[in-house]
């Protein structure tokens, strides 16, 4: 399974699309649990993923240090905004598989949201990375908001030949920060969408394959396996741990009590899967093998309501035609050996990417 371990609810940043560090009652700012306990909790888990997260992560170094020696977790995966990097020393940056790094896309889009300078840091941090010859998957990290353009946020990160991969995620579940979503819907998104789709469609028949991680979702589901539903398996086979040892069935849902399902010193690790569904209206639907419920906070709060629910349906929708359109090419190309499949099964793990955007 995959863990989300918070080490922190406080953050060094305060993004415009979540205000900064959770407050203290939901997500206390230190742990307050043994790093024995939680040990003891997943002992169990032989194919165990943690996943760093926060708040900001790095702002608890101490207890990422003490949980990596104790825990030989299968996998390791953190969430940063890069910008305390070298706070954690290199021989533990080089046991991580996948590090997921918050950036939106060019500068001024990235500086506008999470503030003045952290484009050019997080492009330090990721450079730094690299210079020590860390492995990892790293993953560029979008946030998608109104002034966001995806052709060109993601192309150009793409082009910084930094990023393994590049996900992004709508910022579409608390935000009441959009002036006209339907329009940007309309006439930047769903046109991007398409322009980026024809992009990696163009590579793929040169032999390339770009590291465009919802598209590559898609095609896992359509050629290699099931995805769980939710996609990024919240309820199912990922679950979050808070820093008062709170076991959550989906990280960002700490706020509501249908998701709180126990805690680590008094839940198994046998009481825990599947103990959510997607059901009706998603799983009637005929996407529903790609979608798989999207996100499951989601799901259940519908901040938006029922209308703004249809509204990223169809973005989903129309994202997963698009690639649909393609599956006998790529069908023809896997076959004649023209393109890596390595490549084209991601993610190999549950690594925190939601998939569907």
């Amino acid at each position: 399974m995959l863990f989300y371990i918070f080490t922190t609810g406080k953050c060094n940043l305060k993004c415009r699309y979540c205000g900064g560090s959770f407050p203290e009652n939901l997500v206390p700012w230190r742990t307050r649990y043994r790093v024995e306990d939680l040990a003891r909790f997943l002992e169990e888990d032989e194919d165990l993923t943690i996943a760093f997260y926060g708040g900001e992560p790095l702002l608890n170094v101490e207890f990422i240090k003490k949980l990596m020696e104790k825990i030989d977790a299968k996998h390791w995966v953190i969430q940063t905004n890069g910008l305390l990097i070298k706070k954690l020393e290199e021989k533990y940056w080089r046991k991580f598989d996948a590090i997921l790094l918050s950036i939106d896309g060019v500068r001024e889009v990235t500086d506008y949201y999470r503030g003045i300078g952290v484009y050019d840091k997080v492009l330090e941090a990721a450079r730094y990375l690299k210079s020590i010859s860390v492995e990892a998957d790293l993953i560029a990290r979008m946030t998608v908001s109104e002034q966001t353009r995806l052709y060109r946020d993601v192309v150009h990160l793409l082009s910084l030949d930094i990023f393994d991969h590049v996900h992004w995620q709508l910022d579409v579940i608390w935000s009441d920060r959009w002036i006209d979503f339907d329009s940007w819907l309309e006439k930047s998104y769903l046109p991007d969408l398409k322009k980026l789709v024809n992009l990696w469609a163009t590579k793929l028949r040169e032999g390339t394959v770009l590291g465009i991680a919802p598209f590559l979702g898609i095609i896992k589901a359509m050629f290699f396996e099931d995805l769980p539903a939710p996609p990024c398996g919240s309820g199912v086979e990922a679950f979050a741990i808070k820093t008062d040892g709170t076991i959550l069935a989906c990280p960002i849902a700490v706020d509501v009590e249908w998701a709180k399902i126990g805690d680590i010193k008094n839940t198994g690790l046998e009481n825990l899967r599947r103990l959510f569904k997607i059901e009706e209206p998603c799983s009637n639907c005929n996407v529903f093998k790609y979608c798989r419920g999207r996100c499951l906070y989601t799901y259940y709060e519908r901040l938006w309501g029922e209308e703004g629910f249809r509204k990223i349906c169809r973005a989903t929708r129309y994202l997963i035609s698009l690639i649909g359109r393609l599956r006998d090419e790529i069908a023809s190309l896997i076959n004649e050996e023209k393109i890596d499949v390595k490549k084209l099964n991601y993610p190999k793990f549950l690594n925190t990417i939601e998939i569907i955007p």
